[in-house]
């Protein structure tokens, strides 16, 4: 491929400079960022490559020949032949056009504009392949320069200062060496002399793009910090990591910058979607609402802030200094790693920081008061940011939905949480701000759980605990922690999930199959029973068929196929002729129809008890008895005279299942036996009516409480299964039972909302501050 060097050398109207000198500090700074820069580009290039394989054999996979399939799998081992060459390249350009700035104030850049591509391919100076390859860099070049204008911007300006020994020289801060171009430019020739076709090329560039270009913007970054730190051109920027930090560069020394400054923070990726984008604004007017009410109240308290009104502190009286921002989180990061301690390390919980009590140490290590009287304050932004997550926090200490223990342990993340959203106003901007998804995914997961009293097996608090701890330990300044977390505790909880609705999904497929096999026995015994009814008395024989083996025949048939088919109709058809078959008949006409049918009875009554594994013996024995009460019957006579067939009264007896009374599972944890139940038909008998399948309960069973969710109920025999977090069955009771607990107060629903904690929070808020200031406006 033809290249264009395109030197940019800055001071095109003034005459050249041979040579640029630094002073010492100048050069001690220029080295830093070069240090840094030659650490942060192997670890963003590792991200390249550790996803070049997964991206080459999907393109293998999609290829429509076995030629181009070769092709994607050939190069993928050239490629791992030639990666450390790649790397070596692309970083000893990028070094070199670096180190070229620092001496002579140019730029050499080996590629075309987007208007010299377009008027080469118009003369036809270049081939379609050496095209799309340059177009490719071009474009990742021109999207990096608008993504980032802001952080370019600045580092040329603190660049230019430097080289201006202590003012700006505006010529030499029209670029940067670091600039996209350059980039692009090092892993364009870097990628040069890698023998491999066009279509695999292009797939590597988007993969740079993706885990290089993406994340280049961390590094542009923390360069501004270091250089705000060295006191180049400071308060040029704010004091804010506003780019995403690359998965390999997070707990490694790519933060080492970071680290020791908790005042440093990126911003969470935008919402891309116009859903997103609408939640945002609400989001925003949302806390924008909450700074003016939370104004009116402190006009109305004499413009205290709760962090002074909380500790009953007096306002100050005239201008006092205001805290740095930067000191303020400093000391939320001490108080942090205070909570790391604190964190249990056996079976009971020793409780955090309250909200009152966090305001009470900030005052104390930022010496805010002396002698009661406010002689610091906080900046108005600090204020309504302290004031708003103390009263999210006092929220979810409030909420019922949560179980104590988990309280406690979520509530740790009050000044994690603090210190993103001092940082990062997106937090309360964005709903999808990956800190908020971690909290709300922690309280949502919290909500059936039960204290066994044994939390160090217990997996889901310690999952929380590891959690937690990890982020007191870690969070930093990256809040590519707080998505990894999240992802990371989402996974695991879905596969929580989906073992414990399989695990209720068979709970209720037990329960349902016993409901149905006691009803079926039920109905079995009324159908044989009403028909038993019927007679006066019937031969021991013939009892004895329908009792030892034709109930169960019906049973089967019933659980089978139905009350609706056409076994089951035949089944009890075949009961009425074998009755009728051992009554008298009087009639010529009627024994000449018995004598017919006999035959055909006894080979169906046969059929059927073979299919259930009838006792061969005792049913040669039986249908013995059976004809001789038959051969009674055609001689004119009666069954009942019949001395071997023996006799016995209907009334006497009634066929049944020893266990077809509809009772609850004796073994059932917390057993609510049905007559104990009160039958009062109250608003408490209709709150049981009324609960609904996956709704939850909080049951006290003496000193302790146990969450369950309600996984099914019947309508046919008034049972209600119970389901622990797990799927496995906890409790079954009757309605009645369930309204005699919520009656006595040892039952209470616990109301979910379908909205994450944070914005349950923040709408309480909301209305307590309007609540408030109206209150405060009619006195």
């Amino acid at each position: 491929m033809r290249r264009q060097d395109n030197i940019i050398t800055f001071g095109s109207a003034v005459p050249r400079r041979k040579k640029i000198t630094l002073d010492v500090n100048g050069r001690r700074i220029a080295s830093e960022c070069r240090n840094l820069v030659g650490k942060t580009l192997p670890k963003l290039m590792s991200g390249l490559f550790e996803n070049l394989d997964d991206a080459l054999y999907e393109m293998a996979n999609k290829s429509e020949s076995n030629a181009l399939q070769n092709i994607y799998f050939d190069s993928m081992r050239e490629l791992r032949k030639q990666r450390s060459g790649i790397d070596r390249r692309f970083n000893q350009e990028v070094l070199r056009a670096y180190d070229s700035y620092w001496q002579t104030g140019e730029i050499t850049i080996q590629q075309p504009t987007l208007d010299e591509l377009s008027l080469e391919s118009e003369m036809s100076l270049v081939d379609d392949e050496d095209l799309e390859d340059s177009l490719a860099v071009t474009n990742m070049v021109s999207k990096s320069e608008s993504r980032y204008t802001r952080e370019l911007y600045a580092m040329s300006q603190r660049f230019g200062y430097l080289i201006g020994g202590g003012s700006v020289d505006e010529t030499m801060a029209q670029h940067t060496p670091l600039a996209p171009g350059v980039i692009c430019n090092a892993f364009q020739i870097s990628m040069a002399g890698v023998p491999v076709e066009l279509p695999v090329k292009l797939v590597v560039y988007k993969l740079f793009d993706r885990h290089v270009m993406h994340y280049i913007g961390g590094l542009y970054d923390e360069i501004n910090l270091l250089l705000g730190r060295a006191g180049v051109i400071p308060k040029l920027t704010p004091k804010v990591r506003r780019n995403p930090v690359s998965p390999s560069l997070r707990g490694d020394g790519g933060e080492s910058y970071m680290a020791s400054d908790s005042s440093y923070m990126s911003s969470s990726a935008p919402a891309s979607t116009a859903t997103a984008a609408t939640e945002e604004v609400i989001q925003a007017e949302l806390f924008s609402n909450l700074q003016q009410l939370l104004n009116l109240r402190r006009a109305s308290a004499g413009g205290s802030s709760l962090l002074a009104s909380s500790l009953m502190l007096t306002p100050p009286a005239g201008n006092v200094p205001v805290v740095d921002t930067g000191e303020l989180l400093g000391a939320l990061s001490a108080i942090q790693q205070s909570n790391v301690v604190m964190l249990p390390q056996g079976r009971r919980v020793n409780q955090p920081l309250t909200p009152d009590e966090m305001r009470a140490q900030l005052v104390t290590d930022l010496q805010i008061a002396r002698d009661g009287q406010v002689v610091r304050s906080l900046g108005d932004a600090d204020n309504d940011t302290i004031d708003v997550i103390s009263m999210i926090f006092e929220f979810i200490l409030d909420d019922y939905s949560l179980p104590d223990a988990m309280k406690a342990l979520i509530s740790r993340l009050q000044i994690p949480m603090l210190k993103v959203a001092i940082i990062d106003k997106t937090f309360f901007s964005q709903k999808v701000h990956p800190a908020r998804r971690l909290l709300n995914s922690l309280a949502q997961a919290a909500v059936g759980w039960n204290d066994t009293g044994d939390r160090a097996n217990d997996t889901l608090y310690k999952k929380i605990e590891q959690v937690v701890k990890r982020v007191l330990n870690e969070f930093h300044d990256d809040p590519g922690l707080f998505a990894e977390l999240e992802e990371d505790f989402s996974s695991w909880w879905q596969k929580e999930q989906r073992g414990a609705q399989i695990a209720e999904q068979r709970t209720n497929q037990i329960t349902k199959g016993k409901e149905q096999l006691k009803s079926a026995k039920q109905i079995v015994s009324e159908e044989l029973n009403k028909r038993l009814r019927t007679q006066n008395v019937i031969p021991e024989a013939v009892m004895s068929i329908l009792e030892d083996g034709w109930k169960d025949v019906l049973l089967l048939i019933y659980l089978r196929e139905g009350s609706e088919s056409k076994g089951w109709s035949e089944a009890l058809e075949i009961v009425d002729r074998l009755l009728w078959s051992v009554q008298p008949k009087s009639e010529y006409g009627e024994r000449q129809q018995l004598l017919r049918g006999i035959p055909e009875l006894l080979r169906n009554i046969r059929e059927r008890l073979n299919s259930i594994s009838f006792d061969q013996h005792k049913m040669a024995k039986l249908f013995k008895e059976l004809q001789n009460c038959h051969i009674g019957v055609l001689r004119g006579g009666d069954s009942s005279q019949i001395h071997t067939a023996g006799t016995m009264p209907v009334n006497q007896y009634e066929i049944h299942f020893p266990d077809s009374k509809l009772v609850a599972d004796p073994n059932s944890q917390l057993h609510e036996m049905a007559e104990e139940a009160i039958s009062e038909n109250d608003d408490f008998t209709q709150q049981a009516v009324d609960l609904e399948t996956g709704e939850w309960l909080e049951i006290i069973d003496g000193s302790s409480k146990v969450r369950v969710k309600l996984s099914w109920k019947s309508n046919v025999t008034d049972t209600y299964i119970f389901v622990n977090r797990k799927g496995m069955k906890a409790m079954e009771l009757t309605t009645f039972g369930l309204a005699k607990r919520l009656r006595e107060g040892t039952a209470k629903k616990v109301e979910l909302s379908a909205k994450p904690i944070m914005d349950r929070a923040l709408d309480a808020m909301l209305d307590a501050l309007k609540k408030t200031t109206s209150t405060s406006a009619s006195a």
